[in-house]
């Protein structure tokens, strides 16, 4: 990550590294067929950050889901990409950091991301301890 505040999250991002990602899937207890959809290349993530309020969308192999959360408000989304399972979740702001607390059935989830003006860099933490990490580049 380059250094300096970093402020705007806003952009499009395109997923260029990925590192255990399937098996965090796994350990979430998501299906074959949804986990092969979102390890899937290529995949572009859009951020519209409005003050506290954030939009992702998320779109791989022609298909999108859309998390939309307010900072230190807890929201409900679901999995997407046809995985109707809802989690419940919060998010908190450090610096360039965002970080995501989610739990849904029988697990719960962190997700943190950290932005720079060169990308996006997001590190997953699921059900016993199994992590994963990927790298977005941030699109002109």
């Amino acid at each position: 990550m380059a250094g300096g505040a970093f402020t705007d999250f806003s952009g499009t991002y395109e997923l260029v590294s990925s590192e255990g990602y399937e098996k965090y899937l796994e350990s979430i207890e998501v299906d074959a067929a949804t986990r092969e959809v979102l390890a899937a290349d290529p995949q572009t993530v859009r951020i519209v950050q409005e003050g506290d309020h954030y939009t992702f969308r998320i779109t791989v192999a022609a298909k999108a889901a859309v998390l939309q959360f307010t900072l230190g408000q807890e929201f409900v989304t679901n999995y997407g990409y046809g995985d109707d399972r809802q989690a419940k979740g919060i998010a908190r702001r450090d610096f360039n950091h965002v970080t995501l607390q989610r739990k849904g059935g029988n697990s719960e989830t962190t997700v943190v991301y950290s932005a720079d003006d060169q990308g996006l860099d997001v590190a997953y933490t699921g059900p016993n301890a199994v992590t994963a990490k990927r790298r977005y580049k941030r699109q002109p």
